[in-house]
């Protein structure tokens, strides 16, 4: 049961990267998280949007995983 939670939040959270791949892009992030002092604003947003298809794909892998 557990790689099904995993797995839904996995898909939830790349989601939200590929919907909205700036939400971490204020406030405490700015100083602390390496992508965003280095990338330039759309390889930031390139970057995040992949990362949101890797986790979707993960969360996939896990739910059919857990099903077979």
């Amino acid at each position: 049961m557990r790689p099904v939670i995993y797995g839904i939040v996995f898909i939830v959270i790349g989601a939200i990267y590929i919907r909205k791949p700036t939400i971490f892009r204020r406030g405490l992030w700015m100083k602390t998280s390496i992508a965003i002092r280095t990338l330039s604003e759309t390889n930031y947003t390139r970057y995040l949007r992949g990362l949101g298809y890797v986790l979707v794909i993960a969360g996939i892998v896990l739910i059919l995983s857990k099903m077979i």
